[in-house]
Formats: structure tokens, C-alpha cells, sequence
């Protein structure tokens, strides 16, 4: 019978902190390092304007859709549109690709670009996931937000899309309560997206990383370099901005141009020959 006796065991010790997110080495980079990497960055489309044009009419043609077909709900139209900038740096995977491949000293692979995900399947994969996650919340939180406050907007015109929208908004009382709560959930929202996936991509695809690893890298990255970080969000924010205010179609330019631009500002941020730590 003693061998069903239950004996008192010893609870294994919980893990250390420092063992569940290992990240690699960041270096600290000043704000004036913003403009070359948007020389380097333009300078990769220069050098590969087929290519990099091609995926920045993709961007267009897509956002031109998704417009199109949420046209007769402005809120969608507006929620929609702006999850550019939460899924963003997934759907740049090929351009980044350019980038390593002129990076390397490499003849330009236009066809292995548009595979990229094969260099890191399993990682980019849960990244898509888990961008496609945060998109399924921001549209209807974003939507909730300008319903709340655009509720009579049929009543108003019988505009659809973006022009009911701005219409609407020229008409409403309380536009400034509106824009502090807009931007208000945008920014949890895009900080969220952005302190977690700054450089997340390019480590997942070349130093093929498992998806904590690059998120932690980039959350140690946005700490050490806060205010370059911050700055760098900004023009991202202002280009791509720019890029959805031309009907999408200065997204042809907008979204090669920060994708190639990111990926000379990983290449500054974590030092080539880093080891994970």
C-alpha cells in the first residue's frame, strides 16, 4: 500500500524574467538619423523602381478597394482606411526583401521578394495573426467611436464615404470631443502596433527569430531610443497620412518609401553581427 501514498514534492523554482524575453542588442541612435534613412530608403527605389512600385500600386489598388466597398458606411470607410498603419509593416514582408537583397550586395530577385515568408514561416505567420487580431478590434472600436458621435450623419447628406464623413464633420458641434476620442483609442492602437513591431519583421525574416524574441527586440528598442522613436513614428505617420489623403494613391511612393526606410533603420538600431541575449 506504501506505493500509493502521496509524498509532499518540491515546486520547481518559477523561471527568472530575464529567460522568458531574450532580445538582441540595441544600439542607441540619434534623431538626425531620421533623413538618411529616408535617402536609403529612397535610394532602394531608385535602384529597384519596378519592383518597388509594383508593391505600391498593390497598397493603392487595395486601399482603393477597401474604400470603395465600404463607401455607404463612413465609419468603416475611415476605420478601415486608417488600419493601414496597424498592418502595415507585415504587408511590406517583400519590400523589406528588396532592401536585404540590395543590402547584401545581391542581384535584385523580384519573384523571391513576393515569397518572403517561406525565410520564416511559423514567426511571420503569428505576426500576421496577430496584427490581423489587433485589426479586428480597431475597426469596431474606431467605427463605435464615430458612430457615437455621427449618428445623424444620413440626416445630414446623402454623401457616401469620405465625403459624408469630412461633411458631417463640418457640421457637427462637438468636433474637437470627436477628434480627442478618435485619436485618443488610434494612439493605444497604433502604439501597441508599433512599440511591438518597429523592427519585428526584419528580425523574424533575417535572423529568422521566434516572434517573442522580435517583439521584445523591438520593445527595447523604442525604450533605448525613445525620442528617435517617437520622431520616427511621426514621419511614418505623416508620409503614409499623406500617401491615404490622395484618394490612396499616393500610397504608390508612401509605402515603398517607409518600408525601405525601416529597413535601414533596423540595420542602424540592432547591429549586424548581435547575438541574442
Amino acid at each position: 500500500m506504501e506505493q500509493f501514498i502521496s509524498r509532499p514534492t518540491t515546486a520547481s523554482p518559477a523561471p527568472h524574467i530575464g529567460d522568458l524575453f531574450k532580445s538582441y542588442p540595441v544600439q542607441q541612435v540619434d534623431a538626425s538619423a531620421i533623413p538618411r534613412w529616408l535617402k536609403r530608403g529612397w535610394d532602394d527605389i531608385q535602384a529597384n523602381p519596378a519592383a518597388s512600385l509594383f508593391y505600391g500600386a498593390v497598397f493603392a489598388i487595395v486601399g482603393i478597394i477597401l474604400s470603395m466597398f465600404s463607401a455607404a458606411n463612413p465609419a468603416f470607410a475611415v476605420a478601415f482606411t486608417s488600419g493601414f498603419f496597424l498592418v502595415g509593416p507585415f504587408l511590406a514582408l517583400g519590400l523589406y526583401v528588396l532592401s536585404w537583397q540590395r543590402d547584401q550586395g545581391k542581384t535584385i530577385d523580384f519573384s523571391a521578394s513576393l515569397i518572403a515568408i517561406r525565410h520564416n514561416a511559423l514567426g511571420l505567420g503569428l505576426y500576421a495573426l496577430t496584427l490581423s487580431f489587433l485589426m479586428v478590434l480597431w475597426v469596431p472600436a474606431s467605427a463605435m467611436v464615430i458612430a457615437l458621435f455621427f449618428n445623424n450623419i444620413g440626416s445630414i447628406s446623402d454623401m457616401t464615404g469620405y465625403a459624408a464623413f469630412w461633411d458631417g464633420l463640418m457640421h457637427m458641434n462637438n468636433s474637437f470631443l470627436f477628434g480627442l476620442s478618435f485619436m485618443g483609442v488610434g494612439f493605444l492602437f497604433a502604439l501597441v502596433a508599433f512599440v511591438t513591431g518597429v523592427v519585428t519583421v526584419p528580425t523574424l525574416l533575417e535572423r529568422k527569430a521566434d516572434l517573442m524574441t522580435a517583439i521584445a527586440t523591438s520593445l527595447r528598442v523604442c525604450t533605448t531610443n525613445p525620442k528617435t522613436m517617437f520622431l520616427w513614428a511621426l514621419t511614418i505617420t505623416v508620409i503614409v497620412g499623406l500617401g491615404l489623403a490622395t484618394f490612396n494613391l499616393g500610397l504608390i511612393i508612401a509605402m515603398p518609401l517607409v518600408a525601405h526606410a525601416s529597413w535601414h533603420a533596423y540595420r542602424d538600431l540592432i547591429a549586424k553581427d548581435a547575438s541574442i541575449r
